[in-house]
């Protein structure tokens, strides 16, 4: 999966969500969609790359707005893009029922996000599966939870091999120091010099990204729902909606 990784100064969990196999035997196309960490610090050249090389149209920011607020949205918005924020929740666990064997686990933590902040996900999904509007990048703050919790529902409803996901979600444990060292030292910019306590308790595991926790997640999406397009259609998408999205992102 090396190719899909894109390497930028300013970021470091950048990747196309290109060249992954399906469960008919396809792959979904290079170019179009993207995932990240949050842009705020990109170069000029990172910034060319995206947008001069990639042909990059569209950005879908899923931080909250506190976190827009004190750390920016970087210089992709000034770059002429589409940009859209739908906050996926910050409280997350209110409004879907975790199983007691996931709670206080990271995978139990991204189905609470489809509770309350399910009305953010569907809305990030009808930006980011528009043709019109792609190639689009899909990021939060580090680019591991809220947008490996989108990213996974999409890439499922599309049809893409389980473990296929479970390994694209995985690829971001290497990149997590860089990760961590960004996001560290943004929030202490913002507070005077000094770390602010975390606003939540988050789950012991929640500095890694394991292809488990990706894998309990879909289990349980997929018992629920029927996985991420029964997800989606439950949520106001339609059948419509996702034969188009998967026509134009399945080759």
């Amino acid at each position: 999966m090396a190719e899909r990784v894109v390497t930028l100064q300013g970021a470091s969990n950048v990747r196309d969500l290109g060249g992954l196999p399906t469960v008919d035997g396809r792959q979904t196309r290079f170019g179009l969609l993207y995932r990240s960490d949050a842009p705020s610090e990109l170069t000029p050249a990172d910034v060319e790359e995206l947008v001069g090389v990639r042909g990059l149209r569209q950005i879908v920011d899923l931080r909250s707005v506190e976190e827009t607020e004190r750390d920016g949205v970087g210089p992709l918005q000034t770059a002429g893009l589409e940009y859209a924020n739908h906050p996926m929740s910050s409280d997350p666990g209110v409004g879907m029922v975790v199983p007691e064997l996931l709670r206080g686990s990271m995978s139990g933590h991204y189905l609470g996000y489809l509770g309350t902040g399910a009305e953010g996900v569907v809305a990030a999904a009808r930006l980011l599966t528009d043709p019109g509007r792609q190639p689009a990048l899909v990021h939060c703050a580090a680019g591991k939870d809220r947008t490996g919790t989108l990213v996974a529902i999409l890439l499922d409803a599309v049809g893409v091999e389980r473990d296929a996901i479970a390994a694209d979600y995985a690829m971001t444990d290497a990149n997590m120091d860089a990760i961590v060292e960004r996001v560290v030292r943004r929030l202490t910019a913002a507070n005077g010099g000094v770390l602010p306590p975390h606003p939540r308790t988050l789950p012991e595991d929640s500095r890694h990204a394991r292809a488990q926790t990706m894998v309990e997640f879909l289990e349980q999406l997929t018992t629920v729902f029927g996985g991420g397009g029964g997800w989606l259609v439950a949520h106001g998408y339609s059948d419509a909606d996702l034969e188009r999205f998967r026509a134009a992102f399945v080759a």
